[in-house]
């Protein structure tokens, strides 16, 4: 009777907690004691067929920002780009903390690039800039490495006959693993490579199996018994992924040690300089250095995920969309066969970007209708504040949410058609496209990403047709529309050389 009681009355308050703390946030559905709004979300996603289709359901009803419950936990979801833009750059110090309590810190644990806080983030984002600066970014010498692994991977793939026929999603990995991976570690993976195959695999099996109750179970019920089958099928691959980063890791010191790796200036790439940091902070008696052999390997994690996983896949649906748009290839060669015959080059260079308005704009529409993320990485408020005229309590957990704005069918007409034109008549547009995120939490590797795309898209049109394997042509639409990444379709295309075609 006792138990009744007790379960009765902290039911009781529970309800009571929830109903007082509703008014103190944005509008949003009705939410149950326990569930919040779960039930309300799931019928949505379930009715429109995905994740963001369902959350746009629920915008046209509550607005550009509404508040989701989930359980006692609300949750705040900015949909309209001058909302997004007014909170996170203009009051960038209030909407900036991120919020790791679950999923995000299964393996970080308040460490990394991605899902730390305070001044240990300042000191680990501004230390991976800096280090990636020093080693090319934003000079000609990363364009050297792009375009260095660019004609590697072709010439990797192409038969003896000369054919290029390739799965795009393994072409695309191991072109922009290799990129970043030389930057962080001085290795390139190769095709055969048994151990890269088992990561990307490994990969897919996690982000095809995250959802968004993974981002906001506790992390001690995670790593419970309780959610063993759970955490076994969602969050064993990325375990796996963390022990071969840390068995990178270890090869390098290794070498340092036995002298093969000689550790001077800064470093010929992430992990030396890291090394160099350890050993300087270690001389000048820094007392509760951040910069920790375990801290680097969380590092090279978020780095790796970050610079790999969100550019290959942007890439393998840019491939997608240029199949099923062969009328853009053509008038992207047009273009590139003008500027670089008026160059006097054979490929597409970053010098060009000023002078490749179509270029330009395909990019920017790849990355709108691909919008890798479902579900974007949440934020927690740590203070009372307003947002778009209504209260947000401290403790609330928000999100922009990009893949919402970039569907937004009063910013993009037609949005579900691949129109790169949009772009050219509304030169304004570009400007409410947020691929990278927004304020001080958008993405570290930008400017890596942006070359990236530029060049491996520029120089492919340029200098191949692409056919689809099969006489079929891929789907532009996901595999996983529940999931917390926007997965490519799965398809193979072959690389037809223009040659005589160019003169």
């Amino acid at each position: 009777m006792i138990f009744i009681l007790l379960l009765f009355t902290a039911f009781a308050i529970f309800t009571v907690h929830l109903y007082t703390s509703r008014r103190k946030n944005p509008y949003g559905p009705f939410p149950l004691p326990i569930i919040g709004n779960l039930h309300q979300l799931g019928y949505a996603v379930w009715k429109t067929g995905g994740i963001v289709s369902g959350f746009q359901e629920i915008r046209k009803r509550y607005g550009n920002v509404f508040t989701l419950w989930f359980g006692p936990l609300p949750t705040v979801y900015i949909a309209d780009y001058a909302v997004a833009h007014e909170t996170h750059v203009k009051r960038a110090n209030t909407f900036s903390a991120r919020w790791a309590i679950g999923g995000l810190n299964y393996i970080r644990e308040g460490r990394g690039i991605i899902g730390s806080n305070g001044e240990f983030w300042r000191e680990h984002r501004r230390f991976a800039l800096q280090t990636l600066r020093n080693f090319g970014l934003g000079k000609n010498v990363m364009e050297e490495r792009i375009m260095e692994e660019f004609y590697y991977r072709i010439t990797d793939f192409q038969s003896q006959n000369g054919e290029i026929i390739v799965h795009a999603g393994t072409f695309f990995d191991l072109l922009v693993g290799s990129i970043i991976n030389k930057l962080l570690v001085s290795e390139r993976f190769e095709k055969d490579d048994e151990e890269f195959e088992k990561l990307k695999n490994n990969l897919a099996r996690a982000f095809e199996s995250l959802s968004i109750i993974d981002a906001f179970t506790p992390l001690p019920l995670l790593k419970s018994r309780f959610m063993a089958w759970r955490t076994k099928k969602v969050f064993a691959p990325l375990d796996f992924v963390l022990k071969m980063t840390e068995k990178t890791v270890q090869k390098k010191i290794a070498a340092v040690k036995n002298g093969d790796v000689e550790l001077d200036g800064d470093g010929d790439d992430f992990v030396e300089a890291f090394l160099i940091k350890m050993a300087k902070d270690n001389k000048d008696g820094v007392k509760n250095s951040s910069f920790t052999l375990d801290t680097l390997t969380i590092d090279i994690y978020d780095l790796w995920l970050a610079g790999q996983e969100t550019t290959s896949t942007t890439l393998t649906w840019a491939c997608a969309c240029l199949l099923n748009n062969p009328h853009v290839v053509r008038k992207l060669r047009e273009e590139l066969l003008g500027v670089t015959r008026a160059a006097g080059r054979e490929h597409v260079s970053l010098t060009d970007r000023t002078i490749t308005p179509y270029l330009n704009a395909t990019i920017n529409e790849v990355q709108r209708i691909s919008s890798i993320l479902n579900v974007n990485l949440f934020r927690v408020m740590e203070e009372d504040t307003i947002i778009d005229g209504q209260p947000i309590s401290s403790g609330t957990v928000f999100t922009t949410q990009l893949a919402m704005i970039h569907t937004d069918e009063t910013l993009f007409k037609d949005h579900e058609q691949f129109d790169p034109e949009r772009f050219i008549d509304d030169t304004g547009l570009e400007k409410k496209l947020i691929p990278f995120g927004i304020g001080k939490r958008s993405c570290p590797g930008e400017s890596l990403a942006r070359a990236e795309l530029y060049l491996i898209l520029g120089n492919l049109a340029l200098k191949y047709d692409l056919e689809p394997v099969g006489g079929q042509v891929p789907l532009i639409k996901t595999s996983s529309p529940f999931g917390l990444m926007k997965r490519p379709p799965n398809y193979s295309v072959r690389l037809v050389p223009v040659g005589d075609k160019l003169l």
